[in-house]
């Protein structure tokens, strides 16, 4: 029975974690949904395309225009890979922690072994980003168009 009860935590852990993530998740999805619908409402209040032309010349139409972009995150490259990064760091300690507890208990390999390789999956993932990104001259502003990236040897 003890055993269940201690297999029970950490997956309840887990759970709650992916629970966490993925409400985060529906939260974007659906504020990106209530945008683009909040848009094309207003788009819709235009009878002619010529009003709508006329609109976005003027400068609020410009930046409703630059506003339009949907974007799923609004970071940039470089607050991204230092969240990757952080992400990576506390994944890797919690796997560290996890395997320096199984003198205690000896269920929690599994975790510990999720954990562990997670971190490791994410600092990897920072890694290749901060690569990538210094390569293709994302940092400063000059980004290498797409068609021309394949044409860089890595």
């Amino acid at each position: 029975m003890e055993a269940a009860v201690g297999f029970l935590v950490p997956l309840g852990a887990f759970a709650m974690v992916v629970l966490i993530v993925w409400l985060v998740h529906l939260s974007n999805k659906n504020k990106i949904r209530e945008q683009a619908e909040l848009q094309r409402h207003f788009l819709n209040k235009f009878g002619t395309g010529q009003e709508l032309t006329q609109f976005l010349e003027t400068p609020q139409g410009q930046r409703f225009l630059k506003e339009m972009t949907i974007k799923d995150d609004a970071r940039g490259p470089k607050e991204r890979i230092i969240g990757s990064v952080k992400g990576g760091i506390v994944l890797l300690a919690l796997g560290v922690a996890f395997f320096a507890l199984l003198r205690i208990e000896h269920d929690l390999i599994y975790p510990a072994v999720i954990l562990l390789a997670l971190g490791i999956g994410l600092l990897i993932s920072a890694a290749v980003s901060c690569w990538l990104s210094k390569k293709w001259n994302i940092f400063e502003g000059r980004e290498i168009p797409l068609e021309k990236r394949a044409d860089l040897k890595m």
